[in-house]
């Protein structure tokens, strides 16, 4: 229920709602809206709805705020096994990483003389301080979970 104007949805919203921001659903919007019982104009109309849609990304945030510990323990084991992608993730989230790169005559070499190991070795240091950021905050939770 989103808290600013007591909106509550009915239950085919509600059903709705929880098929569209489920992470595992691979249904297309109409295969939600005939599992729902609904038209595709239905579900357009209730999308012009600020109420409607105040509720479902609220609902939506909740599941982003609970799986974050998860999602970033999935982005340090992977950055951790050599993805750079993943690397790169991390520290624009951590802010030691901006890409601000506009052409090649714009990249400036930061630490002339320095060898590939020598950064590669930085690298590695810097997510191993997040990874064990990652593991504190995951074991607060577990904590967390047990007192209740």
């Amino acid at each position: 229920m989103n808290e600013k104007n007591k909106y509550e949805p009915n239950k085919k919203q509600a059903l709705f709602i929880d098929l569209y921001i489920d992470l595992t659903n691979r249904l297309t919007l109409t295969q939600i809206c005939k599992e729902v019982g609904i038209t595709r104009q239905t579900s357009w109309r209730w999308f012009q709805d600020k109420n409607f849609t105040d509720c479902l990304n609220s609902k939506r945030n909740e599941i982003l705020a609970r799986s974050q510990t998860a999602r970033m323990l999935v982005a340090v084991n992977k950055a951790l096994s050599g993805d750079f992608s993943f690397s790169k993730l991390l520290f624009e989230i951590e802010g030691i990483y901006i890409q601000a790169l506009k052409s090649r005559a714009d990249i400036k070499i930061k630490h002339i003389g320095e060898t590939r190991e020598d950064l590669e070795k930085e690298l590695k240091e810097k997510l191993d301080v997040i990874a064990e950021r990652m593991k504190v905050k995951k074991e607060k939770l577990k904590k967390q979970k047990r007192s209740k």
